[in-house]
């Protein structure tokens, strides 16, 4: 049973989807479950994307897009360790 006077164990999960001439990347706030350490679950979708297969296949992404996406995942988990959910 988790304790609880601890905030859950909280992640950024990144999932890729093939949706017709492209993939379909999300984001969303997934959340450890305490009972199976090694499990996440989604706890709430964030946003996504639909990018073009050439794009991820050739690793064709401008470094706007990348930062754009690795501020985002950082964002989120600092704001995970800011309420003590790590």
């Amino acid at each position: 049973m988790q304790n609880q006077n601890r905030a859950p164990n909280r992640a950024v999960l990144i999932s890729v989807v093939r949706e017709g001439s492209g993939f379909r990347v999300s984001l969303d706030d997934a959340v450890r479950d305490a009972a199976t350490p090694k499990l996440w679950r989604q706890a709430e979708h964030v946003t996504n994307q639909f990018v073009a297969a050439p794009s991820i296949e050739s690793l064709q992404l401008s470094e706007a897009e990348l930062a754009d996406f690795g501020h985002y995942i950082f964002a989120r988990l600092s704001a995970f360790v800011s309420r003590g959910e790590n």
